[in-house]
């Protein structure tokens, strides 16, 4: 079975202090950390469609400065096939 070694002493010793309140032991008390950490960090999807948005304002105007596409007049526009 794979092993962690917590190296942090900050971090052992939250884990013993919360082991030692709630009378479970570091692997489960580290297992419950990481589960509620995951499931917290699935869930917070917040921001992202308005960091998306700012990110487009921010790009719209360097698209509207590129040069037409060379191969425009290769395909029709309404069925996408070569001409």
């Amino acid at each position: 079975m794979p092993t962690l070694n917590i190296k942090n002493p900050r971090v052992y010793e939250l884990a013993k202090l919360l082991s030692e309140r709630s009378g479970r032991s570091m692997t489960s008390v580290i297992e419950s950390a990481l589960e509620r950490e995951l499931e917290h960090t699935a869930n917070d999807r917040s921001g992202i469609a308005e960091r998306l948005h700012a990110l487009a304002l921010e790009a719209a105007p360097l698209v509207q400065h590129l040069p037409p596409d060379p191969f425009a007049d290769l395909y029709d526009e309404e069925t996408g096939l070569p001409r």
